[in-house]
């Protein structure tokens, strides 16, 4: 079994959570003047933003789990030489 880049996945996780809820988050607002007509407005202010971390998110994700982490190769041993008795 390969090795996954665990820090990348980590990041990708974090990102896209982080994307989902900026994605989502509404604020509601008064429209109009008092004696006219004032109705609330749902507005999505960090929408832009959540996108861009969401494609982030996913992009770090898909290469943590895609590419392995670096194996480290042994110290090379040292031959053992026939002792002369």
């Amino acid at each position: 079994m390969e090795r996954r880049n665990k820090g990348l996945v980590i990041l990708g996780m974090i990102l896209l959570t982080i994307g989902l809820f900026a994605s989502f988050y509404e604020v509601r607002q008064l429209v109009g003047h008092p004696p006219l007509l004032v109705a609330w407005q749902i507005a999505y202010p960090y929408r832009n933003v959540g996108i861009l971390l969401d494609v982030a998110g996913i992009i770090f994700l898909a290469l943590g789990l895609l590419y392995p982490t670096r194996k480290t190769l042994p110290p090379p041993s040292n031959p053992q030489q026939p002792s002369s008795t």
